[in-house]
């Protein structure tokens, strides 16, 4: 008979479940789309009651393959952090929820960013606020839809959401609060940030926080009907997609460093101690296990960059084919540059800029398609390297997941530009991983996240930087950050014309 854990990751795109064997295999793998709509431009929302619905028929999926033999001794569950998600007193969604991708509540960050609040809410939990976060979002609501409000019991995560539909319990964890509700040194709910942001009732409809290992419910009756999981089946609190990658990926010591090309282009070093250097950009979560914090920084766009070229205009996903072609080309690209800063929210790590927007700069007759391309992937990789400099730890590897590090060209490209080895782990689902072996110490099968990773992590391929191509992308790089850092009175006029432009003013 196989032991088997469960692994839950709800994506903004997408959502997956896993089934893990104790030696860390993934067994079978079911997914399903998690649509985001787009009732106007710039603002993102998802479906709660759908967002369940897909999640329960990927668990179905995964477990209805399992054999007579196998038995699910666990389940965790990872996804999407910051946005609002919320439910009623039944336990209802009160409406769609509010991703973090959302550009609405930019009048709110940038007023927060010159009156000091946003200061004042980062002083406490460590992270800089933009225009994802809840606290925002609650308060555009306030101002917006007060009727929601009126509704609204408990405000969490999407994580959170899951468990409450698997369980019956609404609980979340310090690292999915931690911005902004949590003490960055304490880990613990702190009163002052709701009445920070002008919403005092807020601090009343935050959820019990539990660690991530911890074991907070069962699966119900109801539960089980739609997943086909035993009844009964522990469920463990976990972290959000963030942490749980990095657990995922072996990344687990402090000082150890990992990159997930996804979606998002996150970034992060675990630390013993909470660290907010630089102040005013990134994120530091404490994880609420094992005396251990991460500072992040997250960009705001990641490989959707790739996709809207793929999209529309290359009109081809043959990575292959594509990536055979952009190798030839030197780094740098032939003096072609490009900045990711593709999402309607605009930046956020390793800056916070709501106007900033993508660019490439320096195109000339001589540059092709491929040229495009292979900027693009350059101008990631240069984001990430941006984004670990703003990191007060030196790294000296990266372990590299998401969907970047399928590609092997671009794992050298990673490689190259910030001068590290970069390692990437066997196996692909690693918040669905992470999440799954925070159960497995929830059950006690694991003794602790370092028996957890002896036990499950291996790496599959490794990638040694080129010290030729190290110093002619630290060249290009310093002409990459130039380029940006001169642009932001720019964005800003830009974003101004945009706005009196919907206003009607010509």
């Amino acid at each position: 008979m196989g032991r088997i854990l469960i692994g839950v990751d709800a994506g903004t795109s997408m959502i997956k479940t896993v089934a893990f064997s104790l030696d860390g295999e993934e067994l079978d793998v079911s997914q399903r789309s998690n649509p985001v709509k787009n009732p106007q431009p710039g603002w993102d929302e998802q479906d709660m009651a759908l967002t369940w619905r897909q999640t329960g028929a990927t668990i179905d999926d995964v477990v209805t393959g399992l054999s007579e033999d196998d038995e699910v001794i666990g389940v965790g569950v990872t996804g999407q952090g910051d946005g609002c998600w919320f439910v009623d007193s039944e336990g209802e969604p009160v409406r769609d929820a509010i991703l973090w991708s959302d550009g609405r509540t930019a009048p709110y960050i940038n007023e927060w960013q010159a009156d000091g609040t946003a200061k004042r809410a980062e002083d406490v939990c460590g992270s800089s606020i933009f225009t994802g976060t809840s606290a925002a979002i609650y308060r555009w609501l306030v101002e917006n839809e007060p009727e929601t409000t009126e509704e609204i019991d408990t405000v969490f995560f999407c994580k959170d959401w899951l468990k409450l539909k698997l369980t019956g319990e609404s609980v979340s964890d310090p690292s999915d609060m931690s911005l902004p509700y949590v003490d960055v040194e304490t880990g613990e709910y702190a009163e002052e940030i709701a009445e920070t942001f002008g919403v005092p009732e807020l601090s009343g409809k935050l959820p019990p926080l539990r660690p991530g290992t911890e074991i907070v419910g069962t699966v119900t009756p109801e539960a089980a009907a739609r997943t086909n999981l035993p009844e009964g089946t522990p469920v463990a609190s976990s972290l959000f997609d963030i942490p749980a990658m990095a657990i995922g990926t072996g990344a687990i010591e402090p000082g150890d460093s990992s990159s997930i090309v996804g979606t998002t282009s996150v970034n992060q070093t675990l630390m013993n101690e909470p660290n907010t250097d630089p102040e005013g950009v990134g994120f530091t979560f404490p994880l609420g296990i094992e005396g251990l914090w991460t500072r992040a920084m997250a960009a705001m766009a990641g490989t959707p960059n790739l996709d809207w070229i793929l999209d529309e205009v290359v009109g081809s996903r043959d990575f292959t084919e594509i990536e055979s072609r952009i190798e030839s080309l030197p780094p740098g690209t032939e003096g072609l540059l490009y900045h990711p800063y593709l999402s309607e929210a605009g930046e956020r790590a390793p800056f916070l800029e709501t106007n900033a927007r993508a660019q490439f700069t320096g195109l000339s007759p001589r540059h092709t398609e491929d040229h495009l391309i292979r900027a693009i992937y350059e101008g990631i990789a240069f984001s990430v390297r941006d984004c670990f400099e703003h990191i007060p730890s030196e790294s000296d590897a990266v372990q590299l997941s998401g969907g970047g590090a399928r590609s092997e060209f671009w794992c050298q490209v990673f490689a190259d530009c910030l001068d590290v080895p970069v390692a990437v782990p066997d196996g692909a689902e690693f918040g669905a991983k992470g999440a799954a072996m925070l159960a497995g110490i929830g059950v006690n099968e694991f003794d602790d996240i370092a028996d957890a990773v002896s036990r499950t992590t291996t790496i599959s391929r490794s990638y040694e930087p080129d010290g030729e191509r190290v110093s002619q992308y630290d060249r290009w790089y310093g002409l990459y950050k130039d380029t940006y850092e001169s642009m932001f009175e720019h964005w800003q006029t830009r974003g101004e014309i945009l706005a009196n432009l919907d206003d009607g003013d010509e």
